[in-house]
């Protein structure tokens, strides 16, 4: 039961980082935006374990892992919060390559 509230808590931080994306980054892409929101879903999620490995002096295999599941996490977040971003397009910018 604790899986099916993490992945709840999960979606609903991507879909507010999709919102809050569209806002910050107006004038970028709508996958751009999504992929921005989703990476740091991904960091803000995995961020303490990070923090606790610093302070264990672990070996570099358990940053790897943990860099791994932050990966994972921003996939996972990722067309979450591109469904967020798609909503409201906005005119793009001529001066960006997307």
């Amino acid at each position: 039961m604790i899986w099916l509230f993490s992945l709840i808590l999960l979606a609903g931080i991507a879909l507010l980082f999709g919102f809050i994306a569209n806002y910050a980054f107006k004038r970028r892409s709508p996958a751009r935006r999504a992929a921005y929101a989703a990476g740091g879903v991904g960091l803000l999620v995995t961020l303490p374990a990070y923090v606790a490995l610093a302070q264990a002096n672990s070996a570099i295999v358990a940053f790897v892992g943990v860099a791994v599941a932050t990966a994972l996490l921003s996939a996972l977040a990722f067309p979450l919060a591109l469904v967020v971003t798609r909503r409201k397009p906005l005119e793009p910018d001529p001066t960006v390559f997307d």
